[in-house]
C-alpha cells in the first residue's frame, strides 16, 4: 500500500509525498513533476503504479506550494525546486535506500538535472520531456504565459508574482558536462511545449552513458494511453539495466 510520508523542504516547508515500498529497500525512483502539476499528475502517479507492479519503490512529492505541500508557489524558482528535491532525496537515504535514481518531467527535468549535478547521492536521472531551455519554452508558447492584475502573472494556469519567470528563465546546456551518471531522455515529438530539439542539443552534451527515446506522435503530456505505456515501459527497461 502506498504510505503517505511529509519532510522539510525549503525553508523548512513542510512538503506531502507518497512513498510506494518495496521489498527491496535499495533501490528507489523519486519523480519529480513539472510547474502547474503535482505528485498524482498523470505521467507522475502512473510511473510509480507501474514500478509498484515491477517491484520498484518509489516516491512522489509536491514541491513547495504544490499540491498538499506548504508554502507559496508564488514564490517559485527553479533553486527552490533544487532544494526540495535534493531534501526528497536525503529523505530516501534516512530510509535505507542506496541507489537513487531520479525522473523529472518538463521543469522537473529541468531540477533534476540541476540536483544531479551537485548530489552524490544521485545514482541515475530520467528526464521525461525535460524543460531544456525555458526561454525558449516561453517564446515558442506565448500562449501559456500571461500577465494578471496585481503584480501577478498567469503561468500554466497558476498564479504567480511576476518576477518568477525571471526566476526561472535559464536554460541548463552547460549542465550536460557535469553529469558523471547514466542519463535517460524520453521525449515526444509532437511536444509543443519542451522543444524536442532543445532535448536532442543537450543530450549531444552529455558524455556519459546515455540512452535517448522518441515516442512517436506524443505531446507533452503523453495524453494517449498508447504513448504513456511507451513512456514507463521504456523507463522501466532501462531502469532495470541501471539500478
Amino acid at each position: 500500500m502506498p504510505l503517505k510520508i511529509s519532510f522539510e523542504g525549503h525553508d523548512g516547508n513542510l512538503l506531502s509525498g507518497v512513498l510506494h515500498k518495496n521489498k527491496d529497500d535499495n533501490s528507489i525512483v523519486i519523480s519529480a513533476h513539472g510547474f502547474g502539476t503535482d505528485k498524482n499528475y498523470w505521467i507522475i502517479k502512473e510511473l510509480s503504479k507501474y514500478l509498484d507492479r515491477k517491484k520498484i519503490a518509489s516516491m512522489r512529492f509536491d514541491f513547495t506550494g504544490a499540491g498538499d505541500s506548504e508554502g507559496d508557489i508564488g514564490n517559485s524558482s527553479v533553486e527552490q525546486m533544487v532544494d526540495d528535491l535534493n531534501a526528497a532525496v536525503r529523505f530516501a537515504r534516512a530510509r535505507g535506500y542506496k541507489k537513487i535514481t531520479v525522473a523529472g518531467h518538463s521543469l522537473g527535468g529541468m531540477v533534476a538535472i540541476l540536483a544531479a549535478t551537485m548530489n552524490k547521492d544521485i545514482h541515475a536521472l530520467m528526464l521525461m520531456a525535460p524543460a531544456i531551455d525555458i526561454r525558449h519554452a516561453i517564446r515558442r508558447r506565448k500562449d501559456t504565459y500571461k500577465h494578471a492584475e496585481g503584480g501577478m502573472a498567469e503561468v500554466a494556469k497558476t498564479r504567480v508574482k511576476k518576477g518568477f519567470l525571471k526566476n526561472i528563465s535559464r536554460h541548463v546546456y552547460n549542465e550536460a558536462k557535469k553529469i558523471k551518471i547514466p542519463v535517460l531522455l524520453v521525449h515526444g515529438d509532437a511536444d509543443q511545449s519542451t522543444d524536442i530539439k532543445n532535448a536532442r542539443k543537450f543530450f549531444g552534451k552529455l558524455k556519459t552513458k546515455k540512452k535517448f527515446v522518441i515516442v512517436k506522435n506524443a505531446n507533452h503530456h503523453f495524453s494517449r494511453k498508447l504513448h504513456l505505456n511507451a513512456l514507463v515501459k521504456g523507463a522501466h527497461s532501462w531502469l532495470v539495466k541501471n539500478l
